[in-house]
Protein backbone atom coordinates (compact mmCIF):
# COMPACT_ATOMS: atom_id res chain seq x y z
CA UNK A 1 0.00 0.00 0.00
CA UNK A 2 1.44 3.37 -1.06
CA UNK A 3 1.39 6.19 1.47
CA UNK A 4 1.45 9.28 -0.77
CA UNK A 5 2.37 11.45 2.20
CA UNK A 6 5.54 9.40 2.76
CA UNK A 7 6.79 8.39 -0.67
CA UNK A 8 10.05 6.45 -0.73
CA UNK A 9 13.06 7.62 -2.73
CA UNK A 10 12.44 4.83 -5.24
CA UNK A 11 8.81 5.88 -5.68
CA UNK A 12 9.83 9.50 -6.17
CA UNK A 13 12.42 8.43 -8.73
CA UNK A 14 9.72 6.59 -10.68
CA UNK A 15 7.45 9.64 -10.57
CA UNK A 16 10.21 11.92 -11.84
CA UNK A 17 11.17 9.43 -14.56
CA UNK A 18 7.64 9.38 -15.98
CA UNK A 19 7.65 13.17 -15.90
CA UNK A 20 10.83 13.25 -17.98
CA UNK A 21 9.30 10.69 -20.37
CA UNK A 22 6.24 12.88 -20.95
CA UNK A 23 8.43 15.92 -21.49
CA UNK A 24 10.66 14.08 -23.95
CA UNK A 25 7.64 13.30 -26.13
CA UNK A 26 6.24 16.82 -26.02
CA UNK A 27 3.98 16.67 -22.98
CA UNK A 28 4.13 18.64 -19.74
CA UNK A 29 6.50 17.11 -17.22
CA UNK A 30 4.05 17.72 -14.38
CA UNK A 31 1.33 15.75 -16.15
CA UNK A 32 3.68 12.78 -16.38
CA UNK A 33 4.41 13.09 -12.67
CA UNK A 34 0.67 13.23 -11.96
CA UNK A 35 0.10 10.09 -13.99
CA UNK A 36 2.81 8.25 -12.09
CA UNK A 37 1.41 9.35 -8.73
CA UNK A 38 -2.11 8.24 -9.64
CA UNK A 39 -0.75 4.90 -10.88
CA UNK A 40 0.78 4.30 -7.46
CA UNK A 41 -2.11 5.63 -5.39
CA UNK A 42 -4.55 3.10 -3.93
CA UNK A 43 -7.37 5.65 -3.68
CA UNK A 44 -8.67 8.68 -5.59
CA UNK A 45 -6.76 11.87 -4.77
CA UNK A 46 -7.78 15.50 -4.37
CA UNK A 47 -5.90 18.46 -5.82
CA UNK A 48 -4.47 19.15 -2.36
CA UNK A 49 -3.33 15.52 -2.01
CA UNK A 50 -1.44 15.72 -5.29
CA UNK A 51 0.03 19.15 -4.59
CA UNK A 52 1.32 17.96 -1.22
CA UNK A 53 2.79 14.74 -2.63
CA UNK A 54 4.51 16.40 -5.60
CA UNK A 55 5.52 19.58 -3.75
CA UNK A 56 3.97 21.92 -6.33
CA UNK A 57 1.24 24.53 -6.24
CA UNK A 58 -2.43 23.59 -6.29
CA UNK A 59 -2.92 25.86 -9.32
CA UNK A 60 -0.31 23.94 -11.33
CA UNK A 61 -1.98 20.65 -10.39
CA UNK A 62 -5.39 22.00 -11.44
CA UNK A 63 -4.15 23.09 -14.88
CA UNK A 64 -2.45 19.79 -15.66
CA UNK A 65 -5.13 17.54 -14.23
CA UNK A 66 -7.75 19.18 -16.47
CA UNK A 67 -5.62 18.35 -19.49
CA UNK A 68 -5.15 14.77 -18.27
CA UNK A 69 -8.92 14.36 -17.85
CA UNK A 70 -9.63 15.73 -21.33
CA UNK A 71 -7.03 13.34 -22.77
CA UNK A 72 -8.72 10.37 -21.09
CA UNK A 73 -5.75 9.58 -18.88
CA UNK A 74 -7.47 10.46 -15.60
CA UNK A 75 -11.05 10.13 -14.36
CA UNK A 76 -12.70 12.75 -12.15
CA UNK A 77 -15.24 11.53 -9.62
CA UNK A 78 -17.26 12.81 -6.71
CA UNK A 79 -17.64 11.41 -3.22
CA UNK A 80 -20.95 11.57 -1.35
CA UNK A 81 -20.89 14.24 1.35
CA UNK A 82 -17.69 15.85 0.05
CA UNK A 83 -17.72 18.90 -2.22
CA UNK A 84 -14.19 18.34 -3.48
CA UNK A 85 -13.29 16.67 -6.77
CA UNK A 86 -11.36 13.42 -6.62
CA UNK A 87 -9.16 12.00 -9.38
CA UNK A 88 -8.04 8.48 -10.19
CA UNK A 89 -5.99 6.76 -12.84
CA UNK A 90 -8.09 5.62 -15.81
CA UNK A 91 -7.90 1.83 -15.80
CA UNK A 92 -8.93 1.83 -19.48
CA UNK A 93 -6.18 4.24 -20.47
CA UNK A 94 -4.63 1.91 -23.06
CA UNK A 95 -7.94 1.38 -24.84
CA UNK A 96 -8.32 5.14 -24.76
CA UNK A 97 -4.89 5.49 -26.34
CA UNK A 98 -5.74 3.18 -29.24
CA UNK A 99 -8.93 5.14 -29.83
CA UNK A 100 -6.94 8.35 -30.00
CA UNK A 101 -4.73 6.72 -32.64
CA UNK A 102 -7.88 5.75 -34.54
CA UNK A 103 -9.22 9.29 -34.31
CA UNK A 104 -5.95 10.73 -35.62
CA UNK A 105 -5.79 8.22 -38.48
CA UNK A 106 -9.34 8.95 -39.53
CA UNK A 107 -8.68 12.69 -39.45
CA UNK A 108 -5.56 12.17 -41.58
CA UNK A 109 -7.58 10.12 -44.05
CA UNK A 110 -10.06 12.96 -44.49
CA UNK A 111 -7.16 15.32 -45.24
CA UNK A 112 -5.71 12.90 -47.78
CA UNK A 113 -9.05 12.69 -49.54
CA UNK A 114 -9.31 16.46 -49.54
CA UNK A 115 -5.82 16.74 -51.00
CA UNK A 116 -6.79 14.49 -53.90
CA UNK A 117 -9.61 16.87 -54.81
CA UNK A 118 -7.36 19.94 -55.15
CA UNK A 119 -4.63 18.59 -57.44
CA UNK A 120 -4.64 18.57 -61.22
CA UNK A 121 -5.66 15.35 -62.91
CA UNK A 122 -2.22 14.97 -64.50
CA UNK A 123 -0.22 15.71 -61.32
CA UNK A 124 1.22 12.22 -60.90
CA UNK A 125 3.74 13.12 -58.17
CA UNK A 126 1.21 14.72 -55.80
CA UNK A 127 -1.32 11.97 -56.50
CA UNK A 128 1.19 9.27 -55.62
CA UNK A 129 2.02 10.92 -52.29
CA UNK A 130 -1.62 11.49 -51.37
CA UNK A 131 -2.60 7.96 -52.43
CA UNK A 132 0.14 6.61 -50.18
CA UNK A 133 -1.07 8.79 -47.31
CA UNK A 134 -4.60 7.48 -47.83
CA UNK A 135 -3.40 3.89 -47.98
CA UNK A 136 -1.34 4.30 -44.80
CA UNK A 137 -4.36 5.75 -42.97
CA UNK A 138 -6.49 2.77 -44.02
CA UNK A 139 -3.74 0.40 -42.90
CA UNK A 140 -3.41 2.20 -39.55
CA UNK A 141 -7.16 2.10 -38.93
CA UNK A 142 -7.42 -1.61 -39.73
CA UNK A 143 -4.43 -2.56 -37.59
CA UNK A 144 -5.42 -0.35 -34.68
CA UNK A 145 -8.91 -1.88 -34.57
CA UNK A 146 -7.36 -5.35 -34.49
CA UNK A 147 -4.87 -4.24 -31.85
CA UNK A 148 -7.67 -2.92 -29.65
CA UNK A 149 -9.56 -6.21 -29.90
CA UNK A 150 -6.45 -8.22 -29.06
CA UNK A 151 -5.56 -5.92 -26.17
CA UNK A 152 -9.05 -6.16 -24.62
CA UNK A 153 -8.91 -9.96 -24.81
CA UNK A 154 -5.37 -10.01 -23.41
CA UNK A 155 -6.36 -7.73 -20.53
CA UNK A 156 -9.40 -9.89 -19.75
CA UNK A 157 -7.29 -13.05 -19.72
CA UNK A 158 -4.61 -11.42 -17.55
CA UNK A 159 -7.14 -10.24 -14.97
CA UNK A 160 -8.75 -13.70 -14.87
CA UNK A 161 -5.32 -15.25 -14.29
CA UNK A 162 -4.51 -12.82 -11.48
CA UNK A 163 -7.89 -13.49 -9.84
CA UNK A 164 -7.31 -17.25 -10.05
CA UNK A 165 -3.86 -16.94 -8.45
CA UNK A 166 -5.27 -14.84 -5.62
CA UNK A 167 -8.06 -17.33 -5.02
CA UNK A 168 -5.56 -20.20 -5.00
CA UNK A 169 -3.34 -18.34 -2.53
CA UNK A 170 -6.35 -17.63 -0.32
CA UNK A 171 -7.25 -21.32 -0.19
CA UNK A 172 -3.66 -22.31 0.56
CA UNK A 173 -3.50 -19.83 3.43
CA UNK A 174 -6.79 -20.99 4.97
CA UNK A 175 -6.52 -23.45 7.93
CA UNK A 176 -7.24 -27.07 7.03
CA UNK A 177 -9.14 -29.69 9.02
CA UNK A 178 -7.94 -33.24 9.33
CA UNK A 179 -10.46 -35.74 8.03
CA UNK A 180 -10.80 -38.88 10.17
CA UNK A 181 -12.38 -42.21 9.26
CA UNK A 182 -16.00 -42.71 10.29
CA UNK A 183 -16.37 -43.29 13.99
CA UNK A 184 -13.15 -41.46 14.88
CA UNK A 185 -12.84 -37.86 16.07
CA UNK A 186 -9.85 -35.57 16.34
CA UNK A 187 -10.64 -34.86 20.01
CA UNK A 188 -10.15 -38.53 20.92
CA UNK A 189 -13.85 -38.97 21.61
CA UNK A 190 -13.30 -42.75 21.96
CA UNK A 191 -11.64 -42.12 25.30
CA UNK A 192 -14.86 -40.56 26.44
CA UNK A 193 -16.56 -43.93 26.24
CA UNK A 194 -14.41 -45.06 29.16
CA UNK A 195 -13.97 -41.82 31.03
CA UNK A 196 -17.12 -39.90 31.86
CA UNK A 197 -15.75 -37.40 34.32
CA UNK A 198 -12.66 -36.36 36.16
CA UNK A 199 -12.24 -34.55 39.43
CA UNK A 200 -9.20 -33.12 41.11
CA UNK A 201 -8.60 -34.02 44.74
CA UNK A 202 -5.82 -33.09 47.10
CA UNK A 203 -4.07 -36.32 46.23
CA UNK A 204 -4.09 -35.70 42.49
CA UNK A 205 -6.36 -36.66 39.57
CA UNK A 206 -9.14 -39.07 40.47
CA UNK A 207 -10.78 -40.73 37.48
CA UNK A 208 -14.36 -41.88 37.81
CA UNK A 209 -15.51 -44.59 35.38
CA UNK A 210 -19.04 -45.55 34.41
CA UNK A 211 -20.66 -48.02 36.69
Amino acid sequence: MIDIARLTNEQRDFIESLGVYFEHYGGPRLMGRLMALLMLANRPLTLDDMAQALLVSRASISTNIRFAVSAGLVVRKGVAGDRRDFYRYNDNVWVQRTRQILEASRASRVLAERGLTVIDADDAHARERLDEMLDYCDFSIEETLRMEERWIERKRAHRASVAARRESARHEAAPTRTTHPAGQHSDHASDHNDITSASVSEGGLTVQRDE
